[in-house]
């Protein structure tokens, strides 16, 4: 650290510094003081004394303290008279004290990962590159980003939470009004805070993303035109399945450049499943409905994620046992023909509360188990309607209401985002 003091002492000014670095510079300057003030006029006041004293060792690179003092004579030079040098005899060549020092760039701490765990994952061109540039291939075709993304643009919530767990959200240039409904989405606080956009095409392209992420069920047209702008679009499957999601979690981790907290968060999602499917090894399977009503009620069958989520909490999904597939619209007598053991209502919870009241006061299902044994049950839909990784809090909580003995003194905890 530079130190220096200036004392006013019989005409002269002490200067003290401290650091081999800057008796260099100071020097130089010195020297050009004195140029300077011999070619001056006879009416001005001139430097009329350089005395340098320095002892330094310099090396290329400097790493011993020195210390130099400085002595300047100031003489207020009368008119029409003569100007003396007076110090050292002898100048010190200032091409003997200079100093090469070569900055040391920083870099970012290079974390290890296990790269095999790439290998087998579909869409990765290059399972072995892990610097830049890198490609991917999707239903959109091969797309290369020559830097890790820094604007990335998400079309769907799933996507948007497993990319809220893997980077820093202010990457995600834009979120959707119903990112923020608390009951529906599971980065609501996160993006309470984000730029929100309408759904129109033509704002994602005007946000200029380097990369946008759309899932299987994002419209052709709409791909069709960002693809237009020149922006690559890549299209990856969010599946039904919680275990079905880590290879999509880890191409996105590839995408993005996020691959260590890609495994993080699919090791994280493989144990608690593990530790799931112990606990449920038993033969006891009860037939479980998810059913919710808007206008009219829309069971879940085969292929969708509230059955995928029954069928890991370790039931039987009602619904596609009785040959319904996808989402269909169901009257009370299919319910009652379907017969459940339980039933789950994963919407919004005054929908919800309006109708689990409406199914226990129904004559046509008092003797179907479910009402009869008062097991009817309102389920978060954040859980249960997404496609990311939060499907498994889902199904722990499911596990914890179908069989209670199994999971006594059990704490699910909720998954974290980037940076927590």
């Amino acid at each position: 650290m530079l130190v220096f003091e200036v004392f006013f002492e019989r005409g002269k000014i002490l200067l003290s510094f401290l650091g081999a670095r800057f008796v260099v510079g100071l020097m130089v300057a010195l020297v050009a003081v004195f140029v300077v003030a011999c070619g001056r006029g006879d009416d001005e006041a001139v430097v009329t004394s350089v005395d340098v004293q320095a002892t330094a060792t310099v090396e290329s690179q400097v790493e011993a303290a020195a210390t130099a003092t400085v002595v300047v004579d100031v003489v207020e030079e009368e008119p029409n008279t003569t100007v003396v040098a007076m110090g050292a005899e002898t100048p010190v060549p200032t091409d003997e004290l200079e100093v090469t020092v070569t900055p040391i760039a920083a870099s970012e701490p290079v974390v290890a990962f296990d790269e095999s765990r790439f290998a087998d994952v579909d869409g990765i061109v290059d399972p072995t590159n892990f610097g830049w540039p890198r490609s991917i291939e999707t239903s959109e075709g091969v797309i290369t980003l020559d830097t890790p993304p820094t604007r990335i643009h998400s079309l769907s919530l799933g996507h948007s939470e497993i990319l809220a767990a893997l980077v820093d959200f202010d990457r995600l240039t834009a979120v959707y009004s119903f990112f923020v409904d608390e009951e529906q989405s599971n980065i609501a606080a996160l993006s309470s805070v984000a730029l929100m956009i309408g759904f129109d095409p033509e704002e994602v392209v005007a946000l200029k993303p380097e990369v946008i992420v759309a899932s299987r069920f994002t419209n052709a047209d709409t791909v069709a035109l960002m693809t237009g702008a020149g922006i690559p679009v890549a299209r990856t499957a969010l599946e039904n399945s919680a275990l079905g999601n880590v290879p999509n979690i880890l191409l996105l981790g590839y995408l993005v450049g996020a691959e260590v907290e890609a495994i993080e968060l699919v090791d994280e999602l493989e144990a608690r499943m593990k530790f799931i499917s112990d606990i449920l090894a038993s033969d006891e399977q009860p037939r479980v409905l998810s059913v919710s009503k808007w206008t009219s009620a829309y069971a879940a069958g085969s292929g969708t994620t509230e059955g995928g989520i029954i069928e890991q909490a370790g039931g039987i999904n009602a619904a596609a046992d009785s040959g319904i597939e996808g989402h269909q619209q169901v009257s009370i007598e299919s319910i009652a023909a379907i017969n459940p053991d339980v039933i789950i209502v994963p919407q919004p919870l005054e929908g919800a509360n309006t109708f689990i009241a409406e199914l226990m006061s129904s004559a046509a299902l008092a003797e179907v188990p479910a009402v009869k044994n008062g097991e009817i049950y309102y389920v978060p839909p954040r859980y249960h309607t997404t496609l990311s990784h939060w499907n498994v809090r889902g199904i722990e909580g499911l596990a914890t209401l179908l069989f209670p003995s199994h999971f006594s003194g059990v704490t699910f905890e909720e998954f974290d985002n980037w940076g927590r």
